[in-house]
């Protein structure tokens, strides 16, 4: 799954085109997040601001299901994130589980 280069505060809204605003991305994920910011939490149905890879740690925010399968939104920022990316979309999800027969997922 090829990775792209994604403004964590997109430009269109003020981001900058610098190291600390940019983070790795898999292009679908990126395309889901465009340029938004934030999304609905489907727990509390309030707005969340999305997770930012460069401030925030994965490990407080998500976890794995299903033996790495399905990321889990454990915050409102979590929950947010998963629903707005769609990180458990069909192609993401069979892509993980070649990934898990492998052992290369979920990282540790």
């Amino acid at each position: 799954m090829p990775l792209v280069v994604d403004h964590v505060i997109p430009t269109s809204v003020g981001g900058r085109n610098e190291l600390d605003n940019l983070a790795a991305a898999c292009y679908r994920c990126n395309e889901f997040k465009g340029a938004k910011i934030s999304g609905r939490d489907p727990l509390s149905n309030e707005e969340a601001t999305l997770f930012n890879p460069r401030i925030q740690v994965w490990s407080e925010h998500f976890s794995w299901s299903d033996e790495g399968l399905y990321a889990k939104g454990e915050t409102a920022t979590g929950r947010a994130t998963v629903e707005t990316l769609q990180l458990n979309n069909p192609y993401v999800t069979e892509s993980r589980k070649i990934w898990i027969a492998e052992d290369w997922h979920p990282p540790l």
